[in-house]
This record gives C-alpha cells, structure tokens and sequence, in this order.
C-alpha cells in the first residue's frame, strides 16, 4: 500500500519552482563558490542577524499559541538556539570582519520581516509554522550543498553555512515538517501555499538586498 502524501511534503512540491529559484540566487552561489565580497557578506551579517531578532519572536509566538507540549518545547528550544548559539556567532564574525556593514544594509532588508509577521498577523501558529518551515528549508537544502561542497571562505562563513548543515539543524526542519503535518484541515491549502511560496519570495528579495 502507498504511503500517504504528507502535508508538508505537498507544500514543499506545490512551490518546488519556487524554491528552485530560491536556491540559484546570487548570494548562494556566490557563497557556495568563495566569490561573495567582504562588504557584501559584512551588508549580510547585519540583515541576517535582525532577521534572526524576527525569528526568534515568530518562534516565541509558536510556543505562546502552541497546541501541544511537543510543539511548545520545540519552540522553546528554537527560541535558545537563535538567542545563544546564533547571536554569539554574529557577536563574534561582526567582530572579526574586515569591514563594517553600510548604515542602510537592515532597512533595504526590511522585506522578509515585514512579510513574515504580517503573516503571523493574519494566521497565527499555522503561518509561524509555515513560514518557519519555508525558511528553514531553504537554509537546510543550500548550507547542506555548500558545505558539502567546500567552497565556502574558511572563518565565519563557513561557520554560519556549517551550521545550518548539521544533524541538530535538520532535525528542527523535520520537527517544522511534522508540525504542519499536523495543522488542522480548517487552515486551508492554498493558504499555507501563500505563505510558504511568500516566505520564498521575500527570501529572494532579502538575500539580493545585500547588492544594492
């Protein structure tokens, strides 16, 4: 007997173009190949780390609205990792760059926050999770490819795409998985598609907000 499609499986194929896209855009390659300049990647540790500010907000709401204690401990743990492990690794390569971001890198950056919480406006949980997963996924498929391939710069990039290429990482994506498999049938389909393919396109529009 077939098993059944998953939830989170269709949404990951209903916007495969999507992120297809997502996954070819210049910052990637450009980190994947060792071309991404210093003051580009010093524009990135800026957006990055006020977007991680975001996230870790989104994933603070995801406990407060959570409807188990699975969910609820594994926003938690979420929450922990983006305050400790991840605010001291932008504490330390900010530190460490040979270059200071320009004043305006967070505002033109501004998109994948505004997007992402006026989701979490409009849906609640099931867009924090949405969105979340959508990010997530990204993050897991090009770190895992880059790192993989060993063309990242050695320091703090290849820091940042080993950590997003790790078991304890993909273990949160899957966690993010099984959490949309289990939103109620009452969040529509097409809704969880808008919010995932929008989380994709505003990805886009961020990462290339670090060349302007």
């Amino acid at each position: 007997m077939a098993r059944a499609v998953t939830r989170s499986r269709r949404l990951l194929d209903a916007c495969s173009a999507t992120m297809e896209r997502a996954l070819a855009m210049r910052f990637v390659r450009e980190v994947e190949t060792g071309a991404i300049g210093d003051q580009e990647y010093a524009d990135y540790l800026e957006i990055e780390a006020s977007f991680v500010a975001t996230a870790a907000r989104l994933h603070g709401l995801a406990v407060w609205d959570a409807p188990d204690w699975t969910a609820m401990e594994r926003n938690a743990r979420a929450v922990h990792a983006l305050t400790t492990e991840q605010a001291d690794y932008f504490r330390a390569a900010r530190a460490a760059w040979p270059v200071e971001a320009r004043p305006d890198a967070a505002e033109r950056a501004r998109i994948l926050s505004d997007f992402a919480l006026a989701a979490a406006r409009e849906g609640g949980y099931g867009a924090v999770t949405t969105v979340l997963f959508a990010a997530e996924s990204l993050y897991l498929a090009w770190c895992t490819r880059a790192h993989a391939g060993g063309g990242a710069p050695s320091g703090p990039i290849a820091d940042w795409v080993a950590l997003h290429a790790t078991a304890a990482f993909r273990e949160g994506v899957d966690a993010l998985a099984r959490q949309v498999d289990a939103l109620p049938e009452s969040v529509a389909d097409d809704l969880l598609v808008r919010w995932f393919g929008g989380m994709l396109e505003a990805e886009i529009a961020f990462h290339d907000a670090v060349y302007a």
